[in-house]
């Protein structure tokens, strides 16, 4: 690497893309020509089938789609995604870097319209391309106000079926298996806040249903995603509790304190030490 110092303005416009998401309206009809897949391991379909993907000869072509998905995928600044994937270029190499990259990477895809260029910006066309970060975040939005009428019997099943979508849609953070890239923190942490975050209140909407069960499943997935979550584990307690399933409450009172313990070097909050001697009394 050079010693090239970053533009002010580029980096703030880095800070500032980074958070914003223009998300497709679409996202949840997978019936695309393309389907890329983010969260955990990164891999490309294209028309049904899985691509094999050059790491040497194609990577930055490759760098350049996840960097376009980050940044929210349409009509991101192509200055933008320059100075984020090769900030010791400049000017005309900076260009001739972009033009030789886009090209490589519309001919991986070979798909007409997938990638468009208009007035120095990129977009990938969300109507031939379907991304699971796109799809997550859009699940997220649409499942939020139905917990407030979770009890109405349509809106229940629907909660149901789109939570359950939702879990399986993320089965990992954005990239996690990627090198560490600067350009992808942003998205990576907000999607594990905002699905964290939903699980728990979800679960609680369960709970309050008495539906232990599906609160059970959600609570187990959000520890999936933060095992440090001690709330998690004394809702998984109070749930195994209710449900007279004393020996699984023990258990999870065990792995949190071990894991508190190896992780943090501290011992369980004192509202987790009363929850547990619930259950064992």
């Amino acid at each position: 690497m050079g010693t090239h110092h970053q533009n002010p303005e580029i980096a703030w416009q880095l800070k500032q893309q980074a958070g914003k998401w223009k998300l497709p309206a679409d996202q949840c009809e997978p019936e695309c020509p393309v389907r890329i897949h983010t969260l955990g391991r990164f891999g490309i379909k294209r028309l049904g089938q899985a691509m094999s993907l050059s790491v040497t000869r194609q990577q930055r072509a490759i760098e350049l789609l996840q960097a376009l998905i980050a940044f929210g995928g349409r009509e991101v600044s192509i200055e933008l995604l320059s100075q984020a994937l090769w900030c010791d270029a400049d000017g005309d190499v900076a260009k001739n870097t972009f033009d030789v990259t886009l090209h490589r990477l519309r001919n991986i895809f070979e798909i007409k319209d997938l990638l468009t260029v208009r007035e120095g910006h990129l977009t990938l066309n969300s109507k031939l391309a379907w991304v699971d970060a796109w799809a997550l975040e859009q699940l997220v939005n649409h499942c939020r106000p139905l917990l407030e009428r979770a009890r109405e019997p349509t809106v229940m099943n629907e909660l149901a079926r789109s939570t359950d979508r939702l879990q399986h849609l993320y089965q990992g953070s954005f990239l996690e298996r990627e090198p560490v890239r600067p350009w992808a923190i942003s998205l990576r942490e907000r999607l594990r806040s905002k699905v964290l975050f939903y699980l728990i209140d979800a679960g609680h909407t369960w709970e309050a249903m008495n539906d232990k069960g599906r609160a059970i499943h959600c609570y187990r997935k959000g520890l999936e995603i933060e095992p440090l979550a001690e709330e998690l584990y004394q809702n998984l307690i109070r749930c195994y509790r209710d449900s007279k399933r004393v020996a699984e409450a023990m258990a999870t009172f065990r792995r949190c304190k071990q894991i508190l313990a190896d992780q943090l070097q501290i011992p369980p909050a004192e509202a987790t030490l009363d929850l547990y001697a619930t259950v064992k009394d």
